[in-house]
């Protein structure tokens, strides 16, 4: 047997939830937006995650070593995804004030994934730390 309570509550539902938008559909009208963006987000998020998770060109700088007050040596490693072609990485040797003071382009011939380099900057003036700038597919 319903109490008063319990009869009006029934009754009024209906009205109570037309007036607060609580529709049986509007639960589901969500569901289409965010499937969709979880397959686009979802699909992005793999891509960019593998895509950069494995660049085209990574180095490793080991060690530099002053020679004397013209030139300075630079040994480093270069990883390639891309063997097929040359790589070319732009050296740069700076003085204590970070200053550039020497800059040289060692090309890398294609053939190998990974290569140990030790190169030799010319400088202008007394260098006193050697860098990598960047390194990418040769023209």
């Amino acid at each position: 047997m319903l109490t008063h309570m319990q009869a009006e509550d029934r009754s009024s539902t209906p009205y109570l939830r037309e007036r607060y938008g609580l529709s049986r559909n509007h639960r589901k009208r969500w569901l289409l937006p965010a499937v969709l963006f979880l397959l686009v987000g979802g699909g992005w998020l793999i891509w960019s995650a593998s895509h950069y998770a494995e660049p085209e060109v990574s180095t490793q700088i080991l060690t530099f070593k002053t020679i004397n007050s013209t030139s300075i040596s630079i040994r480093y490693t270069a990883f390639f995804r891309t063997s097929t072609k040359a790589h070319q990485c732009v050296l740069i040797a700076s003085d204590y004030q970070a200053i550039t003071v020497g800059q040289i382009t060692d090309t890398i011939p294609a053939g190998s994934h990974s290569s140990l380099r030790t190169i030799l900057i010319p400088t202008r003036a007394p260098a006193s730390a050697a860098s990598i700038d960047h390194c990418s597919l040769a023209p």
